[in-house]
């Protein structure tokens, strides 16, 4: 499917939206509403083999895990630098409205078909096996509660590249470009 017939901004849940910024400094703004029945945001923990991260709060604020440290993130504290290899996670705070943007070192834009495949009507995908492939290809790797690098690497390989085909799973958007 080619990137202009595709929505410029999708859900990520009750209140949360995702714009995706073509050829601008960042990639992704994502916006969360701050109502009370919004929902809130969480990015379990995770790391990236190829390309540093970078997360600006433009509005509201972000708590941000970086390892085993917590912080939260406001416009004041301008773009934050998560290098590749670093265990991170994202949480929203209930109730607060939060504008964040998000690009990637070097400029990744794969990340477009990473967060479309993985987010899908709102919802994120549970099923592991449909998620390890989406990481597979994302440059997305899971953080288990006990870090080794290795094994977390050949989990996503082998449910992602080797049983999640094997079972019939596809990802919906492989490429942004017309066919």
């Amino acid at each position: 499917m080619a990137a202009e017939t595709l929505p410029e901004t999708i859900s990520l849940g009750k209140g949360m939206t995702m714009t995706f910024l073509r050829n601008q400094p960042y990639l992704t703004r994502v916006e969360i509403g701050g109502g009370p029945d919004d929902d809130v945001l969480v990015v379990p923990l995770h790391w990236h083999e190829t390309h540093d991260e970078y997360i600006h709060v433009l509005e509201g604020q972000l708590e941000i895990t970086l390892g085993s440290h917590v912080k939260s993130y406001d416009h004041n504290d301008g773009p934050l630098c998560i290098r590749k290899g670093v265990v991170h996670g994202l949480k929203s705070a209930r109730g607060v409205r939060c504008i964040f943007e998000e690009k990637t070192e070097p400029m990744d834009e794969d990340k477009e078909i990473f967060f479309r495949n993985l987010v899908r009507s709102g919802k994120q995908v549970t099923n592991v096996f449909e998620a390890m492939q989406i990481f597979y290809y994302g440059d997305t790797r899971p953080a288990f509660p006990v870090h080794i690098m290795w094994l977390e690497r050949m989990f996503v390989s082998v449910i992602g590249n080797f049983f999640a085909p094997m079972l019939g799973y596809r990802r919906n958007l492989e490429s942004l470009k017309r066919a």
